[in-house]
């Protein structure tokens, strides 16, 4: 073998040989990075030396910011170098073999120099997916498609190599380390969601969107192993980012303030990812396509299938049509063993990729790790936007959430709002006990609830809310009042909303009707108390004193300036013998549509005009402006 006589001149340090390329940059061609390949294929994989030179020329390429190189040679060599190192892999000369004694002192010295050759091959791959915007786009995509490729090929050997020493205890075999479980895998993750391609540029482009789309779509989307091991590696990741950690650590490499914008780009880049997430299973036969190959069925699955196949025999000689009155006793013994051998089953180890709840258990680690990062405003909307249909219902247990979106109704606002959703999930499905939930849920209605652009999902979450039949007519009266108090500062697409939602609040709770029937509510509170007995400034519902109260404000929307509020407000005043308005018409009411639908209406009789023409249009610019007319002041014609 020829490497280890030229390792001294092969293994000299970076500078030297990015200084060597830099002459041969401008000559190389793509016949002699074929000659190399060609080279190397006639010496059986015996003369290695080409492969440093093949390195260069795409480290060259990458430490340049001119990019001299042609788009050819760097796709040529990244090509060469793929088929190369996929042999050498397979051969088992990257990794170490699974030995049971020490191998010769030459063969270690040729494995570590080309370990250190295939991990500059993947630092050259990682940062072509950084290159800058322009005509590199086909690099990027091809460098993910590689590294995916080099992860294969290594998960290959690993398995193949598991199977052939199968026999062999663990004790003394030591399988290589490949696949997912390599460092290779581990860097992809960490360029995707960080500024780091493994190499020491601290100026370095982000990710091209391409190469995130196609990740997304072909790898993360499409595969369980890939999705599972990159969820559980960006857990790691965001561990080592936790705000806690770089404020108490002070054997960090970088300083603080990069620290936390890392940080930052992480959270960033991982909820993008996240949010594009829409393949997660929900049962275990959809774990179904695997990118290294569907792994082994284990023991545990075998003795499970052979397990059910046995008791649903005796299932079928049990079910004779015996009522069971004079069935012998052992029967119920016989279940005690069923339950106790399902048990132990339960309990065995099983492969994680074939296991449903590893999968939403690495989920779970993930968004925990991505929340305890600590976001900003916007980013918390985009959570809690997905959270309730996209998280939730694969959290191993969402009930750990609970402490993250009670702290965003506590925030109020737009945020206190898109929370309910996935606070209503865990109330109705997993059975979360929030304590004052509605004296929380009256603090949200406020003047700025019915500007926010999601005022539509907050009314649909109110009416399931106050859907129950069951609420004490205190809180279901305060809610009425506080909503017909805003409608008097609403704008009209808001009003257009609340109108029928009274309606139908009132109409399902019968014992509020008495609110719009009362004439004088102050007869019925102590004399000291003025107009009307509601509190407005109260926060608990059930002491406001809007029962006592009337919907004066409702008639009052009778004389709006708007002919269709003037007209739908008249329902209150009418037989309530009318179904329930459908809210789902009356949501999406904005300016905009309401100015639409004004200037879309059919006119049936024309408008009556004044029957005298001004004999002038405009003022005259000789006429004296009165000091108290205002509207002369303003405008000039």
């Amino acid at each position: 073998m020829t490497a280890p006589k030229t390792l001294q001149t092969k293994t000299s340090t970076k500078l030297e040989k990015t200084k060597k390329v830099k002459n041969k940059s401008n000559i190389i061609t793509i016949q002699q990075i074929r000659q190399y390949e060609s080279d190397i294929q006639l010496s059986q994989f015996q003369d290695l030396n080409p492969i440093s030179d093949l390195n260069n020329v795409l480290i060259n390429f990458n430490s340049t910011n001119t990019f001299d190189l042609s788009t050819e040679i760097v796709h040529t060599t990244i090509y060469a170098l793929h088929r190369i190192f996929s042999t050498l892999i397979r051969q088992g000369r990257i990794h170490d073999l699974p030995v049971l004694t020490s191998s010769e002192e030459s063969v270690k010295v040729v494995t570590e120099w080309l370990k250190e050759r295939y991990e500059e091959y993947v630092t050259s791959l990682l940062s072509l997916l950084r290159v800058p915007q322009g005509d590199h786009g086909q690099l990027a995509l091809d460098g993910l498609t590689i590294l995916m490729s080099l992860v294969r090929s290594e998960s290959e050997l690993s398995n193949s190599l598991r199977q052939q020493h199968a026999s062999l205890t663990e004790k003394n075999l030591k399988l290589p380390i490949g696949g997912f479980d390599s460092a290779s895998f581990k860097k992809l993750v960490k360029a995707l969601l960080l500024n780091d391609d493994g190499s020491n540029n601290q100026e370095i482009n982000p990710v091209r969107k391409e190469v995130k789309v196609e990740f997304i779509l072909r790898y993360f989307n499409y595969c369980d192993d890939i999705r599972y091991h990159f969820l559980k590696d960006a857990a790691h990741i965001c561990q080592a980012y936790h705000p806690n950690l770089i404020n108490k650590s002070t054997k960090m490499t970088q300083s603080t303030d990069d620290l936390i914008k890392s940080s930052r780009q992480l959270a960033i880049n991982l909820l993008h990812y996240l949010e594009a997430l829409n393949s997660m299973p929900t049962e275990s036969d959809e774990l179904d396509q695997f990118w290294t190959g569907r792994p082994p069925i284990t023991n545990l699955r075998k003795r499970k299938n052979k397990f059910n196949r046995k008791h649903s025999k005796k299932l079928k000689v049990i079910n004779d049509g015996s009522t069971g009155i004079f069935d012998d006793s052992s029967s119920s013994s016989s279940e005690d063993e069923k339950k106790n051998e399902e048990r132990k089953l339960n309990n065995s180890k099983q492969n994680p990729l074939l296991s449903l709840k590893s999968h939403q258990k690495v989920f779970s680690d993930c968004w925990i790790s991505l929340l305890r990062l600590g976001l900003n405003e916007s980013e918390m909307k985009r959570v809690l936007n997905i959270l309730h249909d996209q998280v939730i219902p694969h959290m191993i247990d969402p009930k750990i959430l609970m402490d993250f979106l009670t702290d965003c109704v506590d925030i109020g606002g737009t945020i206190a709002i898109l929370a309910l959703n996935g606070l209503f999930t865990l109330m109705s499905k997993h059975n979360l006990d929030y304590p004052a939930f509605y004296t929380r849920l009256y603090a949200l209605l406020d003047r700025s609830v019915l500007h926010v652009r999601h005022r539509p999902r907050f009314f649909r979450m109110l009416n399931t809310f106050l859907s129950s039949t069951h609420l004490p007519v205190n809180i279901v009266a305060s809610f009425l009042k506080r909503l017909s108090r805003l409608s008097l500062f609403a704008p009209p697409g808001a009003i257009i909303t609340i109108i029928p939602f009274c309606y139908n609040l009132i109409k399902n709770h019968p014992s509020c009707m008495s609110m719009l029937h009362r004439q004088n509510a102050s007869t019925l509170v102590n004399s000291t108390q003025e107009n009307d007995p509601f509190d407005s400034e109260e926060i608990d519902p059930l002491k406001s004193g809007a029962v006592f109260s009337s919907l004066w404000e409702l008639a009052s929307l009778r004389s709006h300036y708007l002919a269709s509020i003037a007209t739908l407000s008249k329902v209150f005043i009418e037989a309530f013998d009318k179904p329930n308005y459908n809210l789902e018409d009356f949501l999406d009411h904005t300016y905009k549509t309401l100015f639409e639908t004004e200037i879309n209406r059919q006119i049936r009789k024309a408008p009556a005009l004044s029957l005298f023409t001004n004999s002038f249009k405009f003022s005259s610019h000789e006429e004296v402006i009165e000091p108290n007319d205002i509207v002369s002041q303003i405008w000039r014609f």
